[in-house]
């Protein structure tokens, strides 16, 4: 179930707070593919990694190396452009923890405990990993992917009837002609 990342505990945890004492946070923000490479390593051998990369969604962190995602895997995941605005691209958003397909994600619309401005959110949740996070424009692009799921299958249903349709005509249409002869009269 969906805990909100608001709480930074899990920081103390983390393998780059340990090992970056000594080494440039820089690191985390390079444009280089094999510092970003050597970064993303680091995630995947953290204990923390989860929680870090829920935070990094829920806060929109489009910036950067967290939890082992990149700025590109955050900003489609989120479905967000580099400026952090709503975009619909071409191709749907996966499990940032697990890489699990759209079709293994889910939403829904949960109650915030807060007196703030808004009561509700929605959340997207891995039907695999059991990973989740909250965010509107996840959750908006997994809906569209449903949706744009349902109409391929109708659309498929509809031209395999069709077809099935086609092939019984021919066959009834073979069934009523008369019937040939192989040998000729003499």
């Amino acid at each position: 179930m969906w805990k909100p990342a608001n709480n930074l505990e899990w920081q103390k945890n983390a393998l780059c707070a340990r090992l970056l004492k000594s080494k440039n946070i820089n690191l985390f923000f390079e444009t280089d593919k094999t510092q970003k490479n050597e970064a993303k390593n680091m995630c995947f051998r953290c204990p923390v990694r989860q929680n870090c990369l829920q935070w990094a969604l829920e806060h929109r962190q489009i910036y950067g190396v967290w939890g082992g995602k990149d700025e590109i895997e955050l900003r489609r995941t989120l479905s967000v452009s580099y400026l952090g605005e709503e975009v619909r691209r071409r191709r749907y958003p996966n499990c940032p923890y697990c890489s699990a397909r759209p079709e293994k994600l889910d939403t829904k619309i949960v109650e915030l405990d807060s007196s703030g401005r808004w009561t509700t959110a929605k959340v997207v949740f891995c039907l695999e990993c059991n990973f989740s996070w909250k965010s509107r424009t996840s959750a908006n692009a997994v809906e569209a992917y449903k949706v744009d799921r349902a109409e391929r299958m109708e659309r498929q249903r509809k031209k395999r009837e069709k077809e099935k349709k086609k092939r019984l005509k021919k066959i009834k249409k073979l069934s009523s002609a008369k019937p040939v002869s192989l040998y000729p009269k003499q």
